[in-house]
């Protein structure tokens, strides 16, 4: 049900418009009958959404785009009518890049939150990369929104560029940032290391080298003390880390320390072997994976790649 929500449901109602409306060959009636249709359906799929609490802003911009056409047409705004009937494909386009651009514009969240909140871990969401990078995101997709509502535009009696082109870029290159775009803004922008122990211990699979882990196998357990207390453990094996909030059931290596003494030892600010014999933090299990762990973890890696 979140697939849907999260990628389907907002353009049942698109289908169902352009389904009536093409069918009916874009006449002032047909086009009329769409829109009613349309914002019924919109209309249902909008309280479920809220009710299951997956109301996103696409849901809201769609539902006004169907209202604004139905009322246009049933109240005999002549000009507006027209519009709808002519250039369809293109208001849908621009309802898309008005609804990514209007609400950061006017002190809102980016429409790429409710994706965002649903794909990345709790404690990247803290970090202010979470927040940056959703703003170079959803500037990205209105310019996507914008060029193929100028696409649709250009030629509205073309399907090339009403529907084939405008998809291809959406699909192409809007689609397809999620996983290049964020990679680009942190290499071009590296992002310092964390200053709280939650994402420093949490993202430290982003740190790994995993040649020189090898096939190294290990559970690291951090039991952390002071303002920021809890519990996280790293799993090293087969060339890969992975890290969780908590305790581990048989840990090769717990490290009890302050949450400040362990940032400070991440961001190179205290030396971990002089920490270790000052007793500013101590140790319980295996020595030699305690010795490994310079081996396997860069920080100056991690502090490219996180967020």
């Amino acid at each position: 049900m979140r697939f849907f929500y999260m990628h389907v449901g907002s353009f049942v109602a698109v289908i169902v418009y352009f389904t009536f409306a093409g069918g009916a060959e874009y006449s002032a009636a047909g086009v009329r009958t769409a829109l009613t249709v349309a914002l019924a359906v919109e209309t249902v799929y909008v309280w479920l959404a809220r009710r299951a609490g997956e109301l996103k802003h696409f849901d809201v911009g769609l539902w006004l785009l169907f209202a604004t056409g139905t009322l246009a047409t049933t109240a005999g705004f002549t000009g507006l009518a027209r519009v709808f009937e002519h250039y369809s494909p293109a208001l849908v386009f621009t309802t898309l890049g008005l609804t990514a651009l209007l609400p950061p514009l006017l002190g809102g969240e980016p429409f790429t939150y409710y994706y965002a909140r649903r794909q990345t871990p709790k404690w990247q969401q803290r970090l202010p990369e979470f927040v940056a990078i959703n703003r170079v995101m959803t500037g990205y997709w209105a310019i996507v929104f914008f060029t193929a509502a100028a696409l649709a535009a250009f030629a509205p009696t073309d399907w090339r560029y009403t529907a084939l082109f405008p998809n291809l870029l959406t699909f192409g290159a809007g689609m397809t940032a999620t996983w290049w775009l964020p990679l680009l803004y942190l290499k071009l922008f590296p992002p310092a290391l964390p200053t709280t122990i939650e994402p420093l211990l949490l993202g430290m699979p982003l740190a790994f080298d995993r040649k020189a882990a090898g096939d190294d196998r290990a559970v690291i357990q951090f039991r952390v003390s002071g303002r920021e207390a809890g519990d996280y453990h790293i799993h090293i094996e087969r060339g890969r880390c992975r890290s969780f909030a908590g305790e581990a059931p048989t840990p090769d290596l717990v490290v009890h320390t302050p949450d400040r003494v362990w940032i400070r030892i991440a961001r190179g600010e205290l030396d971990g072997g002089e920490a270790l014999q000052q007793g500013l933090y101590r140790i319980e299990g295996d020595l030699a994976v305690l010795a490994k762990m310079n081996e396997w973890f860069n920080p100056r890696r991690g502090a490219r790649r996180s967020g």
